[in-house]
């Protein structure tokens, strides 16, 4: 399915995966855009290059390391990713010079318009309805209509999203692409702790919730929607760190088990290119 998110990132279906911070992979990421999405990793990720294709690189503005090194890592991936701050032009262009396509993240049509301004390629509307951290506050339908309303560039629709129902049903509502991140915590190619997968089958949408509880001892200003089980156990035991369970974690659930209202789709362990097939098949 061809739309203006496929035409300018250069893949086959209008799907990227989140970025994934903590448990995000080159393995996952190239098994998605093997599969025919928009593959990404996390700021950290070593990305072996020369690299070529729908491949992208994650960063949350309050660990920004400076412009150089930004420069430096998104150098022949096809997207910079950036969340969590005022959009910057001096970034966007500094990303640009690397012959790299700039998206930003979003939660509101103000920062989707200061986006655009800024010189970004595409924008991601992100919903409350988001696993990890959440800064959309409205229901991504109504952030979605109104973003697409106020920028010309293409917008990506981020936050809950988890079914072929549910892809198919904002593609026809003008979405370009979808962004998906809860889904693929249970393939095996993500660096996700079992016992974590495990409560991520086990859990129903109203089991994923918002929470200011991980804050990294106050140094990250973002609310963050997470596994209620693990929220109970990390306020048990005091633990405050933003890091995800990786498999070397002990005590995985007292950690940020993150997770957005999509888990209730999580139902097995599977590959990534089959959870790409299941969520695009409504697609024409």
């Amino acid at each position: 399915m061809q739309t203006r998110f496929t035409r300018l990132i250069g893949c086959r279906l209008p799907l990227q995966l989140a970025a994934l911070g903590g448990v995000g992979t080159v393995a996952l990421a190239t098994a998605v855009e093997r599969a025919g999405g928009l593959g990404m990793v996390p700021r950290r990720a070593e990305v072996p290059t020369p690299r070529s294709g729908a491949f992208g690189k994650g960063f949350l503005i309050p660990y920004l390391p400076d412009v150089a090194e930004v420069i430096d890592e998104v150098r022949g991936l096809r997207v910079a990713e950036f969340f969590w701050g005022q959009p910057d032009p001096t970034l966007v262009a500094a990303a640009h010079s690397a012959a790299t396509l700039v998206s930003w993240q979003v939660g509101s049509v103000e920062e989707a318009l200061s986006a655009e301004a800024a010189g970004c390629d595409l924008v991601v509307a992100q919903g409350v309805e988001a696993g990890g951290h959440v800064r959309g506050t409205a229901r991504l339908d109504d952030l979605l209509r109104d973003v697409l309303a106020a920028v010309s560039v293409p917008v990506v629709a981020a936050g809950g999203i988890g079914s072929a129902e549910r892809v198919a049903e904002l593609v026809a509502a003008g979405a370009d692409a979808v962004r998906v991140g809860t889904r693929f915590l249970a393939c095996p190619e993500c660096d996700t702790h079992p016992d974590y997968v495990k409560a991520l089958i086990a859990a129903r949408a109203d089991d994923a919730v918002l929470t200011d509880h991980f804050d990294n001892d106050g140094g990250w200003p973002a609310p963050v929607r997470v596994l209620r089980s693990s929220l109970d156990e990390a306020m048990m035991v005091g633990n405050r760190s933003v890091s995800p369970p990786t498999p070397t974690a002990e005590a995985a659930l007292t950690m940020a088990c993150y997770a957005g209202l999509s888990v209730e789709h999580v139902r097995e362990v599977k590959p990534a290119a089959e959870v790409v097939r299941e969520l695009t098949a409504l697609l024409a």
